[in-house]
């Protein structure tokens, strides 16, 4: 403020009311010291710290805010004094757009903005209501900047054509699955008799199709979709989000595009962090108030160093977890057009201009609608990767023979199995069908023994057919309870697939899920593989570490042994008392502890991120 009244300049405050509220009351008295002097037209006065200061009546404070959302303060009160509050109104983008489209040289820019204007409108109505849907000024402003680069790019197409065409474009990669066809026909009646293209990128979908085989991953087009999708929204946005929920591809997406864009010439390369696992502090850095020192945090030191990458060279910082107000508020000023960050030591870096900033989040319910309009939107729904791809992508990996038997099999029951279990079942825990898909293929895996030499062994059909039977019920039936699991048993044997199923003695109350198959390739019930339980005679032990084997916990055993033999993570859950840590326990006491160490750790509401890193 002091160098403000001293040099006539005029200052403007952006984001006033995230200040916490001691700074705040100290800023509102160095303002009223100055303005105090600015009404009384002194040359000098004398300012908080005694320094006597001349004085420039042309300087201008200027404060901007966004009230009432998380991470924000009220102002106080000897602050609203001093400065007359002035309330923005929501502008009339129709003459925003107009203006816009005619400076690109649109010549029925009347027309074309009114429908621009409409179709927003209907959007904002007839669309659910996502939190990281935004059809405000800043997602309008980036829809005209390309379309007048559409419009150079291809200048023999109609203005309706262009304009229609980057519409659906932008705005199709951030809708859920059921309002994609609301919008297609929204678009499609006000530019009527127009029939669309798809814009084609026929260096770069070579360039995946030769990525996806090298990843190992199937050409699935639904997929590769949302990659052309993610890479025409980075084109206009430098700060976007790849949305979805976990399994929707999210990370393989950036992967691929990045190497495929390195292929046709323009190498890039991403530095990765998970910012929720740190502290803000930790993450941008913090000022010693002692003895003013800096360190800064691990964001900060990535962002300078993206300023000494290689000329040409492009560099992705993706911020990989869950997106949180405590941190996405300060990179507000990263991802508006100032494109700059600001650290509490007063350092301002610029971004680099080869550099993008990429979110990889689950979802943006605690994001504010500041953020969510800063960012470009490309929504992974879960749908995008069904079982086919995931599953085709494995048996790629199988010996022939073996993965055409397999694949019969799924195809026959996984599909109709799936929507029975996800319409008629209560699961006790939400999960998505890619982490079904990926339980069946670990069981597998854990099943099908190998040779010495690690490749699969080829197995009968028989024996094949009853391992797929054993993985599909621990896979779909694992989350289910005892009378919803009879109800899948029903269903898999009314099904047409006749799937060569265990056994039941007539009489009996054992379902399908009593049964396991042995390495002959036969049913067998678990009662076989139950040891009696031996009492030590010559020491009395301790009563909680007492494990009598029954069907359970022999089964839970040998579940997660299939898991763990593979280095996977093996999850349980279930109601207090139900044994679960004594399981655990008992399998990581086989163990040899020269080769494994275990270590348990318990976590409460108080658990803080660094109590567990240490």
């Amino acid at each position: 403020y002091k160098g403000l009244a001293q040099s006539g300049s005029w200052g403007c405050f952006d984001e006033f009311n995230r200040i916490e509220l001691p700074v705040l009351s100290v800023a509102a008295q160095q303002i009223a010291i100055v303005l105090a002097c600015k009404k009384e037209r002194k040359p000098t006065f004398v300012f908080m710290d005694g320094d006597i200061v001349s004085m420039n009546p042309e300087f201008g404070i200027f404060l901007t805010m966004n009230p009432g959302y998380a991470g924000r303060q009220e102002l106080p009160e000897n602050l609203k004094i001093n400065f007359r509050t002035v309330a923005m109104m929501v502008p009339d983008r129709q003459i925003i757009i107009r203006v816009k489209l005619a400076s690109c040289g649109f010549q029925q820019n009347v027309v074309l903005a009114r429908k621009f204007f409409i179709l927003y409108k209907l959007c904002e109505e007839q669309l659910s209501k996502q939190v990281h849907y935004d059809f405000g000024l800043r997602n309008i402003l980036s829809c005209l900047r390309t379309m007048g680069g559409v419009k150079r790019g291809s200048p023999n197409d109609t203005e309706a054509t262009i304009v229609m065409r980057v519409l659906r474009d932008m705005n199709l990669s951030k809708l859920v699955d059921e309002d994609e066809p609301l919008f297609m026909s929204l678009i499609e009646d006000l530019f009527p008799g127009i029939q669309l293209d798809k814009a084609g990128y026929p260096e770069l979908e070579g360039a995946i199709d030769k990525e996806c085989e090298a990843f190992g991953l199937q050409h699935h087009p639904p997929w590769v979709l949302k990659l052309i999708q993610l890479f025409e929204t980075q084109r206009v946005r430098h700060g976007f989000m790849a949305l979805g929920p976990t399994g929707g591809g999210k990370t393989k997406c950036i992967h691929v595009l990045m190497k495929a864009m390195t292929d046709i010439g323009e190498p890039h390369r991403e530095m990765r962090m998970n910012p929720k696992a740190i502290t803000a502090p930790q993450m941008f850095g913090t000022l010693d108030v002692a003895t003013n020192d800096w360190t800064d945090g691990i964001f900060s030191t990535l962002w300078r160093r993206t300023h000494k990458v290689k000329k040409g060279e492009h560099v992705w910082l993706v911020l990989d977890g869950p997106v949180d107000t405590l941190w996405i508020e300060n990179l507000n000023s990263v991802l508006d057009d100032n494109k700059t960050l600001t650290l509490a030591n007063g350092d301002r870096i610029p971004m680099a201009p080869d550099c993008k900033i990429v979110f990889e989040p689950d979802n943006v319910d605690n994001a504010s609608p500041a953020t969510v309009s800063r960012n470009g939107m490309v929504f992974m729904s879960s749908s995008v990767l069904d079982w086919d791809p995931i599953i085709k992508a494995w048996l790629r990996k199988r010996p022939p023979q073996q993965s055409e038997i397999l694949w019969n099999l799924v195809e026959s029951i996984f599909p109709d199995c799936y929507i029975y279990v996800k319409q008629s079942l209560w699961p006790k825990m939400k999960t998505l069908e890619c982490n079904y898909v990926k339980q069946m293929l670990d069981l597998l895996e854990g099943l099908i023994p190998t040779g010495e030499d690690g490749t699969p062994k080829n197995l009968p059909k028989d024996h094949l057919a009853k391992i797929f039977v054993f993985a599909l019920m621990w896979s779909l039936g694992a989350l289910l309870e005892l009378e919803d699991r009879a109800k899948m048993e029903q269903f898999i044997r009314k099904h047409e697939a006749n799937l060569s199923m265990p056994p039941l003695e007539e009489g009996s109350h054992d379902t399908m899920f009593e049964f396991y198959v042995d390495d002959n390739g036969a049913w067998k019930h678990w009662n076989t593989k139950v040891e009696p339980y031996i009492y030590a005679k010559d020491s009395i032990p301790e009563y909680a570490s007492i494990l009598v084997p029954n069907v359970d916990n022999v089964r839970t055993d040998y579940l997660m042994d299939l898991i763990m033999k593979q280095e996977k993570a093996v999850l349980l859950i279930g109601e207090q008392g139900t044994a679960k840590t004594v399981i655990i326990k008992g399998y990581m006491g086989k163990y040899d502890p020269e080769q494994h160490l275990t270590k348990a750790l318990n976590f409460s509401s108080a658990t803080q991120p660094i109590t567990f890193q240490r």
